[in-house]
């Protein structure tokens, strides 16, 4: 008997969850679906310098680092407070404050 048993079938080994070690990189897919993003949007981000990425071969690889500077840059922009007033969706105006008027009419 030259091979050793772990006790588990071939299915559960291949069930087994990665290990926990962080990736370094992943590859734009991965990023996409780590960030919510569509493809379109992480290839502008790494364009223009806001997700660092490298060539591993023909591999594209974003750095994780650059990922989670990336989040905490929209974190500190969405927490920043903001005197202007911004146009939602549905063309209601808001602001900031609870209780805004909404529209020119609610004088």
């Amino acid at each position: 008997m030259s091979q050793m048993s772990t006790g588990l079938s071939r299915q559960e080994k291949r069930a087994q969850p990665p290990p926990s070690v962080a990736p370094l990189a992943v590859p734009p897919l991965e990023a996409a679906r780590l960030l919510s993003l569509g493809m379109t949007k992480i290839y502008r981000l790494m364009r223009a310098g806001e997700l660092k990425s490298y060539c591993d071969g023909r591999a594209r690889r974003i750095t994780m680092t650059s990922i989670y500077e990336h989040m905490a840059r929209r974190l500190a922009d969405d927490n920043a407070p903001s005197s202007r007033q911004r146009r939602s969706r549905r063309g209601l105006w808001q602001s900031g404050k609870e209780g805004a008027t909404r529209g020119p009419a609610a004088a």
